[in-house]
């Protein structure tokens, strides 16, 4: 079950589009040092010394709408 709830959350983001961003190094490790989370906008994993997150974009039709 878990694994089908991560393969529809990562083909929803994909779907959506995505931006990704990684840290390395102490900074990463600011807020805590073991952590994993995920909803509607993004998932984020942190290791020690990682920090990996994946978060949600607006599409063209959503910024074109927003325009007009």
């Amino acid at each position: 079950m878990k694994t089908k709830v991560t393969l529809i959350g990562a083909v929803v983001l994909l779907g959506l589009g995505c931006s990704s961003t990684l840290t390395v190094g102490p900074k990463a490790n600011e807020s805590s040092y073991l952590g994993a989370s995920a909803n509607t906008k993004g998932a984020s994993v942190t290791l020690p010394l990682v920090k990996g997150e994946v978060k949600a974009t607006k599409t063209e039709a959503e910024t074109k709408n927003k325009k007009k």
